[in-house]
């Protein structure tokens, strides 16, 4: 009897065996979550209600007739978008919001708007300084993917509890700023009308903001069903943070680990000088599988690290004086610092860059040390400090600078479409990332019809029900408004209705949160969260932010 149980047994695991390896050697169904790649990863995470509208069809054929620039904005995503993934899935966020930057950026980390909205997440400067996004003469962490991203998705977060756990009018709010919308909203109310996304009036970018996300959702979603391929994004970290405690260019960075300085930059569009200071003890990122080959080239090398080295002024030091230290001119220290032609008195507060030895000054320009200006309309054109002096001390296990290899990235083939646009100095999604010109650029664009193709779409997760226009809905015309910038906090023309509201609360002496909570009909967890509060202290003369102001900045 044993002998006819343990043959059982045995038939069980063969058979088991057989059944888990038919399909594949890989197994993305493991404890670890490892999905085949990334976009099967959001598919996986998908939790929003679909937006049915006539804006979310026009938006989705509009994409879909555009399959180049698709696959361009996707090949840009593929250094960020599994880390953003992770972060969401690490909060409980519906995955959607990895495709946010879609809609706002294009996926290019080094957009900037006309309203001064920078990077992935499109964060205007006053609300990044709320955030605690660093924004100084050496780096802006709004163009930063991993701080950005974090601050992102607090203020998500924020405003998905601030519009009653709605993210569709959670995503209005950090178009149009959170206090439009409840405003908004108490309108539709008074007047018995529905409260939801699709009922209230807004501006048009508003009205397009939602419908465009849930239009990169479905072509993610069934890409094949609208002619679509996506580019193979591995399931996996592409970057690794890295401690740097020297004085380094950025282009000795990009050499020691063996990538250009072009996708350095990529990793790390938040520094705004090409030379990275030791007491900034700032973190790079560089593509995980050449951390080690950075680190060991780190070690290996000879000479100078950096043309340049920081200087800390002692209070009211004189500029001419610190010119004269470090054998440069006035005129050229003023310039390569951002100085005034009538500064005369250098800021305590903030690091000079000089050169290390005064031999290193001849011939130097402050295009060499600071980083290019950014332009959404073309590729960045990348600064460079060969004529900068350096000892020539590499090791030879470096490669040496003139011979800098470009990496053999995972994703480096591209459509052919991204090198005539590359030529042309045109983003093909220009659009998005400068949002105020979509009525000119799509001016006579046919919303072109869906593929043939009845592919059902995969049923990976159970999905909430499709959100539809309720019986119930405002007046379709929208009315004239100024011109509203991607994810800028900034607060909409006044009503006369909304003369009333505040947009902060200067401290007095004997309020509490809890007084201030109950005095602007609102909360002492979303007065916490909206101005970063760990605890209940508030300080006299401080300047409190009051949620459903309408002021995002």
């Amino acid at each position: 009897m044993k002998l006819v149980k343990l043959a059982v047994i045995a038939s069980v695991v063969v058979l088991t065996g057989c059944a888990s390896s038919g399909n594949s050697s890989k197994n993305y169904s493991s404890s670890n979550g490892q999905q085949k790649d990334v976009w099967e990863r959001i598919r996986k995470g998908l939790k929003m209600p679909d937006l049915q509208d006539d804006r979310v069809e026009y938006w989705t054929n509009y994409y879909a007739a555009r399959p180049a620039s698709v696959q361009i904005m996707a090949q840009r995503s593929s250094k960020y978008i599994h880390y953003i993934t992770q972060e969401l899935e690490r909060r409980n966020m519906p995955t959607e919001l990895a495709l946010l930057p879609f809609v706002e950026s294009a996926y290019n980390a080094k957009a900037v708007s006309s309203a001064k909205a920078a990077g992935l997440w499109q964060f205007i400067p006053s609300t990044g300084t709320h955030y605690n996004l660093t924004q100084d003469w050496w780096k802006d962490e709004r163009r930063d993917p991993v701080q950005s991203t974090h601050a992102a998705l607090n203020y998500l977060s924020y405003l998905h509890g601030f519009q009653d756990n709605d993210w569709h009018l959670a995503l209005a709010s950090y178009n149009w700023g959170e206090g439009a919308v409840k405003r908004a909203r108490e309108r539709n109310a008074s007047t018995g009308l529905g409260t939801d996304y699709l009922s209230l009036k807004m501006p048009k970018e508003t009205r397009d903001y939602v419908p465009k996300l849930q239009a990169f959702e479905n072509i993610i979603r069934n890409p094949a069903r609208y002619g679509i391929k996506l580019p193979h994004v591995p399931d996996q970290p592409y970057f690794e943070k890295v401690s740097n405690t020297h004085d380094i260019d950025l282009d000795v960075a990009a050499r020691l680990a063996e990538i250009s300085v072009e996708e350095f930059r990529e990793l790390n569009p938040s520094f705004q000088r090409s030379v990275l200071l030791g007491e900034h003890a700032s973190q790079i990122l560089l593509p995980k599988h050449k951390v080690t080959a950075f680190k060991r080239n780190l070690k290996n090398y000879q000479g100078e690290l950096s043309a340049w080295e920081g200087y800390t002024p002692a209070p009211g030091e004189s500029l001419a004086s610190i010119a004269d230290k470090h054998g440069i001119s006035l005129d050229k220290l003023k310039s390569l610092n951002g100085y005034g032609s009538k500064q005369s008195v250098a800021l305590s507060s903030r690091t000079l860059m000089v050169p290390r030895n005064s031999g290193a000054s001849a011939g130097i320009t402050p295009n060499d040390i600071m980083a290019p200006a950014i332009n959404t309309a073309a590729p960045a054109m990348l600064a460079s400090n060969d004529n900068v002096a350096r000892p020539s001390a590499m090791s030879p296990t470096v490669p040496a600078r003139a011979s800098a290899p470009v990496p053999s990235a995972v994703y480096t083939k591209k459509p052919d479409v991204a090198a005539a646009l590359a030529a042309r100095n045109i983003d093909p999604l220009v659009d998005i990332i400068n949002s105020g010109n979509n009525a000119s650029l799509t001016a006579g664009v046919r919303a072109v019809p869906v593929a043939a193709s009845k592919a059902a779409i995969p049923a990976t997760v159970s999905r909430p029900a499709v959100y539809t226009r309720p019986a119930v809905a405002a007046v379709a015309q929208t009315p004239a408004k100024p011109a509203v910038r991607t994810a800028s906090l900034t607060k909409p023309a006044p009503k006369a209705e909304a003369k009333k509201k505040v947009s902060a609360h200067k401290v007095v002496k004997g309020d509490t949160l809890y007084s201030l909570a109950k005095r602007y009909n609102t909360s002492v967890q979303d007065l916490k969260a909206l101005n970063n509060m760990s605890n209940t202290d508030l300080k006299p003369g401080a300047s409190l932010r009051i949620p459903g102001a309408g002021s995002r900045g």
